[in-house]
């Protein structure tokens, strides 16, 4: 992808949230018409915390709005990303994080189970494959997360 379009898709590189951001820090709204594909990455468990805390735009130029649901009791966590200027849900990554017995975060790697894409053609016009890229190229730009 060519540097302009990148920018444009992307925005500039963020920086991952220190702290977690709640969906209650930015407007978003559903998606509108929701596909789903069982998909398995993997989320390196050094970069756990920055998925987690998600990324709150500050200026013009951050593209996206990020946060986290989770992890539940079993370890069941959600990622949702949304475009920071319309607040349409583009993404969302189902994720499994392993935990011990006192529910606590393990040290391991935390699998990506799910992938959820918006498909309504006015709010994101992209297909399964793009939705992958798009997943991966917001972890890896806007959260600094490699999956694997």
């Amino acid at each position: 992808m060519d540097p302009l379009r990148h920018w444009s898709a992307y925005g500039q590189k963020g920086h991952p949230s220190s702290t977690r951001v709640t969906a209650s820090q930015w407007k978003h709204t559903p998606f509108v018409k929701a596909k789903t594909l069982q998909w398995e990455r993997s989320v390196p468990h050094a970069a756990l915390t920055n998925l987690l805390n998600g990324f709150e735009p500050q200026a013009m130029e951050d593209k996206w709005f990020i946060y986290a649901d989770g992890p539940d009791n079993q370890g069941n966590a959600a990622v949702h990303m949304h475009r920071s200027w319309t607040g349409y849900k583009i993404v969302e990554l189902k994720i499994q994080i392993p935990l011990n017995d006192a529910g606590e975060v393990k040290e391991e790697d935390a699998k990506i189970t799910e992938l959820i894409w918006e498909s309504d053609k006015t709010a994101y016009n992209a297909s399964e494959d793009d939705a992958k890229v798009t997943a991966q190229e917001v972890c890896q730009w806007v959260l600094h997360v490699e999956l694997n």
